[in-house]
């Protein structure tokens, strides 16, 4: 399947080339046509008319066929693409227990069809920490690659997969996933990560890996009066 998707990704390719070539050729026998159709009476002016509206079509169709290419390319419209977002809440349970929900929304906002195969949640823990844990974990962010960010304690994570054709998102569709958790009642701030995998990544292509949305939350105990 994935060498399908590469020749795929492929053929889309050689359209956006296509595109191009097709408008060459067309501008080349348009001009080829012009020396030839335009009657010898009509004289230089006549010639000169003629010669003006055979160049000046054959630049409109050279630049549509550019700007196709380009709005292939760059604003990548047969590529998958998801937006993600979450909502996160959470409330006690038990004695020593606190409950999180997480409602991840998925909106298709690409003009193909995605199907996910296999995603990511995480809880992280943010407080309760010690000062020297937090100094420790802010300089661990630091990396030699120039990237930046923290990773703070794991508190669960959950990778999901999905059968084929289980989890497909038409163009401008919405879809909800949830997910639970059940984590010490002493914790306080937590940092709440998804990740959707993208299943027609590949190396050789231009879409992304995956959808990710992040959220930090507050878990404040309501105390009865």
């Amino acid at each position: 399947m994935s060498g399908l998707r590469n020749l795929f990704r492929r053929y889309r390719r050689w359209v956006g080339d296509g595109l191009i070539v097709l408008a060459v050729a067309a501008a080349l026998v348009l001009a080829v046509w012009g020396l030839h159709a335009w009657p010898d009476d009509l004289g230089g002016l006549g010639d000169a008319v003629g010669m003006v509206h055979v160049f000046a079509t054959a630049l409109i169709l050279v630049a549509g066929g550019i700007f196709a290419y380009r709005k292939l390319q760059l604003f990548r419209d047969f590529e998958p693409h998801l937006t993600v977002t979450q909502a996160v809440s959470s409330r006690r349970v038990g004695t020593e227990y606190a409950h999180i929900a997480v409602s991840t929304t998925l909106h298709n906002s690409s003009k193909v069809r995605v199907e996910v195969r296999e995603c990511n949640f995480q809880i992280q823990q943010i407080q309760p920490m010690s000062n020297e844990e937090v100094e420790h974990y802010y300089v661990a962010a630091f990396r030699e690659d120039g990237s930046a960010y923290i990773e703070w304690p794991m508190l669960e994570d959950v990778v999901r997969r999905m059968e084929r054709n289980e989890m497909v998102i038409e163009p401008g569709a919405y879809h909800h996933e949830p997910c639970e958790f059940i984590v010490s009642r002493d914790v306080e701030v937590v940092l709440v990560y998804s990740y959707f995998f993208n299943t027609e990544y590949a190396d050789s292509g231009r879409s992304a890996q995956g959808w990710s949305a992040t959220t930090v939350h507050d878990i404040i105990e309501v105390r009865r009066s």
